[in-house]
């Protein structure tokens, strides 16, 4: 059986301004747990990880010449986007879908996945950071996401193509916001989620460094295939370029 890695990198290092990573590229499972219980469809599905948001970050990066991070294991397992202390670094139900292999989860089994799989991510991305801050002047760092449309477990419909969130970088976010809005997008400030709130691994490895960063959240059903990703990925790619080019 071949040893499951927590994290991958794609892209030059130090070629550009720019650093990309996606917390939530991957539905992958390690094969010791199988699907945790879940059917094939509810793995393909929101729950398990961020649909389009990899294929974004990768063209995205190959267009910036930039270096590219990916945690390779479902939120399902472990969230990497949450601290330890959170409830929901493991859930056992996620928006209405109740997930076998992880009830009643053992004190053992819980640092089994912190120590294999989640810490080693923060620690692959902290250093391929650190690599980076050492090789370019005035970074600009870029987590992407994406989101659903509507969940099950509320009434909720987010009507928003594309969400920035921000907390530390003001300028950054607003000067994306305004760049999108002008393309005649719907763009949430802080939706659907506020990282004024919480957003656990921008506020560890990049608002800890002082960096100028945004995340970018982007809708899932507009980046359901490669034709889509490219489009957004065209939409997105300029005003990034103008912020590579900005500086503080």
């Amino acid at each position: 059986m071949s040893e499951f890695v927590p994290a991958y990198a794609k892209g030059p290092k130090g070629q550009s301004p720019a650093f990309l990573f996606c917390d939530h590229a991957t539905n992958a499972l390690p094969a010791q747990y199988g699907s945790l219980g879940l059917s094939a469809e509810q793995v393909n599905d929101h729950i398990a990880y961020d649909p389009g948001a990899a294929a974004l970050t990768e063209i995205l990066g190959e267009r910036l010449r930039a270096r590219t991070v990916y945690c390779r294991f479902s939120r399902l397992l472990i969230d990497p986007n949450r601290g330890l202390e959170r409830d929901d670094l493991v859930v056992e139900q996620s928006d209405s879908v109740v997930i076998p292999g992880n009830q009643n989860l053992g004190w053992e089994e819980r640092e089994h996945r912190i120590n294999t799989y989640y810490r080693p991510y923060h620690e692959f991305l902290d250093y391929e950071l650190e690599e980076h801050v050492r090789a370019v002047s005035d970074p600009l760092v870029v987590s992407i996401h994406s989101f659903c449309r509507a969940l099950r477990c509320r009434e909720s419909h987010r009507p928003w193509q594309v969400g920035i969130l921000w907390k530390d970088d003001e300028k950054s976010a607003w000067t994306m916001i305004n760049a999108l809005r002008h393309q005649g997008l719907s763009v949430g400030d802080n939706e659907p989620y506020s990282a004024k709130a919480y957003n656990y691994t921008v506020d560890r490895h990049v608002g800890a460094r002082g960096l100028r960063h945004l995340t970018l959240e982007i809708r899932q059903d507009l980046i359901a295939d490669e034709t889509h990703v490219r489009q957004w990925a065209d939409l997105i790619e300029t005003p990034l370029r103008a912020l590579i080019g900005a500086g503080p």
